[in-house]
């Protein structure tokens, strides 16, 4: 109620100023909203809410755009890749405005994100992230599904060649670790196109964490581009055996939850998406934007706003399969669960 008093408020203070604000949450309906802005009216005002404390200008005398205009201009633009120029034309704002508007409502989300995507750590939240998943295709002790995916960029002044991908666009290559719901858990955003995600994988955070023992027996599951590790399992290229069999068909079944996360982060986000255009800004920025729509996905999902209608398909690439990795330890661990469980 706070918020929208205050919001009533900010209106007041425009009337004195004989203008009208054309995004006025409270005067258009829920399925616009949905449509344009990828949140109905009253998790748009949620949303304001969360972000007012760090949006919001200490003082009017210079007409500061008040919290729900930046919040509205800033999903406009995650929803679309539309033109700065023509976001400002539909609500009266200079692009040098929308462009400060934008960077600022990142740079709030993308420090959220940074503490709210967590990866399951506790028992309790392991033991719940493990049931979810088993329920899917009866796949034992999984804690989370990895892949990677390319979000397309202009091409950079600087090391252009290395942003080119295996689809010669210009892109960085996301690794993303998400949960049986389609919640994402873990990220990566900081490699260009041309790096392999079996590459990311080895060199981040999350890997250090599962190599000290730290989630115990459990495991994520990769495409047959990463490597075979003993907590993280990938299909067997040729299978040969029946079980083996069933346990390829429980892991696709499994693993496609990330699939499905990226057509739907994509389709709610098309400045991810190439139908969306391309990202006109340098890696960096185009990282952080890339984390705040993460975070937004996050916010859709637990808050149960409705899929978008068109899913669009990932941007991602045919991962060339890792048949060096399949020897050791994480073969051994496979094999296990193969005779143990499918068998």
């Amino acid at each position: 109620m706070e918020l929208v008093a205050a919001y009533l408020h900010d209106r007041a203070l425009r009337r004195e100023r004989h203008y009208r604000d054309p995004l006025d949450p409270l005067h258009v309906n829920d399925n616009h909203l949905l449509r344009y802005y990828r949140f109905p009216r009253h998790e748009i005002l949620w949303l304001c809410e969360v972000l007012d404390p760090y949006l919001r200008r200490r003082t009017r005398r210079s007409h500061a755009v008040p919290t729900h205009t930046q919040v509205l201009v800033a999903l406009r633009f995650y929803a679309s890749g539309t033109f700065q120029s023509v976001i400002g034309d539909s609500c009266g704002l200079t692009q040098a405005s929308i462009s400060r508007i934008i960077a600022a409502v990142t740079r709030v989300l993308t420090e959220k994100a940074r503490i709210e995507i967590k990866f399951p750590s506790s028992a309790n939240d392991l033991r719940k992230t493990v049931q979810d998943f088993s329920r899917i295709a009866n796949f034992p002790r999984v804690i989370g599904a990895i892949d990677g995916t390319h979000i397309p960029i202009k091409a950079p002044y600087v090391d252009e060649h290395i942003y080119v991908n295996r689809k010669r666009f210009h892109s960085l290559n996301l690794q993303v670790v998400c949960n049986a719901d389609g919640l994402i858990t873990s990220y990566n955003t900081r490699y260009p196109g041309s790096t392999h995600d079996a590459f990311i994988w080895s060199n981040c955070a999350l890997r250090t964490r599962f190599e000290t023992g730290e989630f115990g027996e459990n495991y994520l599951l990769g495409d047959s581009g990463y490597p075979l590790e003993p907590y993280l399992l990938t299909p067997l290229l040729n299978p040969r055996t029946p079980g083996e069999t069933r346990y390829n068909r429980s892991h696709t079944r499994t693993r496609v939850i990330i699939e499905q996360t990226f057509g739907i982060l994509k389709s709610r986000f098309r400045c991810l998406h190439h139908s969306g255009g391309t990202l006109q800004y340098d890696p960096v920025k185009c990282s952080k934007i890339a984390i705040a729509c993460l975070l937004l996905h996050n916010y859709c999902v637990k808050r149960r706003i409705p899929v978008p209608q068109e899913i669009v398909e990932n941007d991602g690439e045919m991962n060339i399969a890792a048949e060096a990795a399949e020897r050791g330890t994480g073969q051994a661990v496979r094999a296990r669960l193969i005779e143990n469980w499918y068998s």
